[in-house]
């Protein structure tokens, strides 16, 4: 099994400009490290997002996350990498639904997306993921953000990420769940109440035997990132899934470990837990 992990992005040392922003929600809120801090129009018309990277860039990974994009295949996501900030002089240009990954077929219960389609189930931060099958080279960024139906009467989002994945062969026995951070306390009387905290999701990985590419490709995002910023880790990337859906998530490494070698190749583990 092959999953994706997109480290440093582009775009947090870029000053990013927008069509509109609502008050104290800046454009600057989507290079935060926590989603919880949100960009937002002004508006439900469509929103342009652009960027200039400085220089030439490497690129094949971009994700918006915790948006507030309409679940129903009505809005889309452009982007675009071109070499000039007009964007007459494309690299890359692609448009997709930005919903998060359809049910397959008999996925869902009986009687709810059981033929599959668009999920209904609430989740607190929906995302849009483009992965670019070839990296491009490209200097200036753009996104467009159309969802002018939406039912808030704005478009809003989290976080943004640009830059370069790594494909991460990962072994069976791969573990993803919740953690409930909610803590019990039992009462004098018996009864038993709670302070309630919201779940978090969590993903601990063990690599598959890499070779010495691949191992300095992970080496590298946990020297860049490390603790110290986010990662957006994708299990199951491209399968259009319920379970691509719960096994994506944007969060911090929270540890790692060093390359066990071997004569064969080596393997490392990484813990992932998702930022709220």
């Amino acid at each position: 099994m092959t999953g994706r992990l997109l480290g440093t992005s582009l775009l947090d040392s870029v000053a990013l400009t927008a069509a509109s922003a609502a008050g104290a929600y800046t454009v600057r809120n989507l290079v935060a490290t926590q989603p919880g801090k949100l960009w937002r129009s002004t508006s439900a018309a469509a929103q342009t997002i652009t960027g200039d990277l400085g220089e030439d860039k490497r690129i094949n990974g971009f994700v918006l996350y915790a948006h507030n994009l309409s679940n129903d295949g009505s809005a889309t996501v452009q982007l675009t990498l071109s070499n000039n900030s007009g964007h007459t002089d494309q690299v890359y240009d692609t448009s997709i639904e930005a919903t998060d990954p359809l049910y397959g077929w008999g996925e869902g219960p009986y009687g709810m997306e059981g033929y599959g389609g668009y999920s209904s189930e609430g989740w607190q931060q929906q995302f849009t993921t483009i992965w670019i099958a070839t990296t491009q080279v490209a200097r200036y960024f753009r996104v467009i953000i159309t969802d002018t139906a939406n039912s808030d009467n704005y478009v809003e989002a989290g976080r943004v990420k640009l830059g370069q994945y790594i494909d991460v062969r990962f072994r069976h026995g791969y573990d993803m769940g919740w953690s409930e951070t909610t803590e019990i306390t039992r009462t004098r009387g018996g009864a038993l109440r709670s302070d309630n905290r919201p779940p978090y999701r969590f993903a601990n990985i063990t690599t598959a035997v890499l070779d010495k590419i691949n191992e300095g490709d992970l080496l590298e995002v946990f020297r860049a990132v490390g603790k110290r910023d986010d990662v957006v880790w994708s299990a199951f990337p491209g399968a259009n899934t319920a379970q691509e859906r719960r096994n994506t998530l944007l969060g911090r490494l929270v540890d790692y470990s060093s390359a066990a070698i071997e004569s064969v190749g080596s393997e490392i583990t990484f813990n992932i837990q998702e930022g709220l």
